[in-house]
C-alpha cells in the first residue's frame, strides 16, 4: 500500500472523533450493488485493470471491493480521513494481508485530478456526489469517464430526497448517533448534522434527482444499463440510487 498525492488540498477537522468525509449512510445493499456491477466486467483487456474510487471515506466500499479480489486506488480529498483508512488497512495486514495489499491510497479532489492510468471502473460511492454543486458534479462525472478504459464502468450512488420530504427531521442513524436534516427544496440544498455525544458535524449537501444524473451521463456519452433504487425505511422520502454506466468502445 503506497500513499500518493494527486492534488494537495489539506482538510481540517475540528471534531477528531468524527471523520471529515461526507455524512452518508452506506449499507450492505449499496455495497452489494457495487460488487454486482464489478462482476459484469469480464473482458480480458479490462479484468486486470484497477478500480479508481473517488471520495472513498473510511473505506465502507473500498474494503469489500478489495475482499472480492479487485485492486483499488482509493482516493479522498481529506488527508485525515485517508489516515484513518490507512490505519484500518494496517490493522488488517496480520489477518487479511490480501485485502491490504490490493489497496493503494491517494489524495485527490474528485472535481480536479488527472492520472495517466485508465481503469476498468470508477466508483463514486456513498452519496458523495451530493457534496458537489451542479457544475462541480458534472465536472466530477466528466473526469471519472475520462479515466475509464473503453468498455469500463462508472458506478455512482446518490441519495434522492423527494419533494414531499419535510423541511426538518431527526432520527437515530446508529446507536448513539443522531442525524438531523434541514431541507431547502426551493434552493435544492440540505444540511445534515450528525451528533454523537458531545460531538457534532454538519455537512451542506445538494439535492440531486435521478433525472439530473441521467442527463450528466448522457452528456458524457455513457450508457446506463443498471439502476438500483433502495428505499430508506427509516426515512420514507429518501431513496438511495446506484447507477451503473458503460463507456463506449
Amino acid at each position: 500500500m503506497i500513499s500518493t498525492a494527486f492534488s494537495a488540498t489539506p482538510a481540517h477537522n475540528n471534531h477528531p472523533g468524527i471523520p471529515s468525509s461526507p455524512l452518508t449512510l452506506c449499507d450492505d445493499r449499496e455495497i452489494q450493488s457495487v460488487l454486482d456491477l464489478l462482476t459484469f466486467i469480464q473482458e480480458p483487456e479490462l479484468t486486470d485493470l484497477r478500480v479508481l474510487e473517488l471520495a472513498c471515506g473510511l473505506g465502507p466500499v473500498t474494503l469489500p471491493m478489495a475482499a472480492a479480489g479487485h485492486r483499488i486506488l482509493a482516493t479522498d480529498l481529506h488527508v485525515d480521513t485517508l489516515g484513518m483508512l490507512s490505519t484500518r488497512l494496517d490493522g488488517l495486514c496480520p489477518i487479511r494481508p490480501d485485502i491490504a495489499d490490493r489497496v493503494e491510497i491517494g489524495q485527490a479532489d474528485m472535481t480536479d485530478f488527472h492520472l495517466e492510468e485508465r481503469f476498468k471502473a470508477v466508483c463514486i460511492p456513498d452519496g458523495a456526489i451530493t457534496t458537489l454543486d451542479p457544475e462541480q458534479r458534472r465536472q466530477a462525472i466528466h473526469l471519472a469517464v475520462a479515466h475509464l478504459a473503453p468498455g469500463g464502468r462508472l458506478i455512482l450512488s446518490a441519495e434522492h430526497v423527494r419533494p414531499e420530504a419535510p423541511s426538518q427531521a431527526s432520527f437515530t442513524a446508529r446507536p448513539g448517533i443522531v442525524l438531523t436534516e434541514q431541507i431547502d427544496h426551493s434552493h435544492h440544498r440540505r444540511r445534515v448534522t450528525l451528533t454523537r455525544g458531545q460531538e457534532t458535524r454538519t455537512s451542506d449537501l445538494f439535492l440531486v434527482t435521478p433525472q439530473d444524473l441521467l442527463r450528466d451521463f448522457e452528456d458524457c456519452g455513457m450508457t446506463v444499463d443498471y439502476r438500483h433504487f433502495i428505499p430508506d425505511a427509516r426515512r420514507p422520502h429518501h431513496t438511495n440510487i446506484v447507477f451503473g454506466t458503460l463507456k463506449p468502445r
